[in-house]
């Protein structure tokens, strides 16, 4: 019986290593999956070409990042150099300490002392001396203001003590400018001013505060205030004790 002679075919061998450059520009070539597209609203959202659905925007970020990961070049690796790293002159470090420091004390120096005030007893107010803003009948005690609270906390009482003197020097100081026909110093109030309208920390000050006997009136002048013309309580009080801050 003779033989069939068959058909001769080339013997697959193994296949070669891509270099890393064909294999980029095979990475490059190769088209993205997905897609990111935008709605109406700029909302951000991912199609898969292949199906025409949704897919979740991280797949399509991550398809990007590692595409983005196989096209980079690699890195050449210099073996036996090493880079010393940069050292830190702790020289300017001190210089910025001592420059600091040296800054702080001239503003210190600087600074105007505050001398304590002694007297016996204490003065008429101002508001004892130019008529008081609250009628003497219409007069009324609000719990837990100022007034109560400088009773039990020392810290409360000079704090409200210091804010009390300033008011009276600065209600003085105006009255004193408009009786010789002078412009009154302003009083700087930013944050009140930014929050109720230009102007009005000063009104407050000049045409409120400054009517009041002592902390007891000062109590009832905010609490109205906060109620008719609605004033927060906190921003009233801040306006008395620190007028630079309000």
């Amino acid at each position: 019986m003779t033989r069939i002679a068959k058909k001769s075919r080339v013997v697959k061998g193994k296949k070669k290593k891509k270099s890393p450059k064909t294999a980029q520009k095979e990475v490059s070539k190769k088209p993205l999956r997905y897609t990111i597209r935008k709605d109406s609203l700029d909302r951000r959202y991912a199609i898969d070409k292949h199906t025409g659905k949704r897919v979740s925007v991280l797949k399509a970020e991550q398809e990007r990042t590692k595409r983005t990961k196989q096209g980079k070049k690699p890195k050449e690796i210099f073996r036996g150099i090493t880079v010393p790293k940069p050292k830190k002159s702790k020289s300017t470090h001190k210089k910025r300490s001592e420059a600091a420091k040296k800054g702080w004390e001239t503003r210190r120096a600087k600074r105007i002392p505050i001398q304590p005030i002694t007297f016996e007893g204490r003065p008429p107010s101002f508001a004892e001396q130019e008529g008081a803003l609250i009628p003497e009948g219409m007069r009324i005690h609000v719990l837990g203001g100022v007034a109560d609270r400088a009773e039990i906390y020392p810290k409360v009482a000079d704090a409200a003590d210091f804010s009390w003197i300033n008011l009276q020097v600065e209600a003085a100081t105006r009255r004193k400018a408009l009786n010789e026909g002078r412009e009154p110093p302003p009083i700087i109030t930013p944050r009140f001013d930014r929050f109720y309208g230009q102007g009005q920390g000063e009104e407050i000050r000049a045409n409120y505060y400054a009517y009041a006997r002592n902390l007891l009136d000062l109590d009832q002048i905010v609490e109205s205030l906060n109620e008719d013309q609605d004033y927060d309580l906190r921003e009233l009080y801040t306006l008395y004790f620190s007028p630079e801050l309000a």
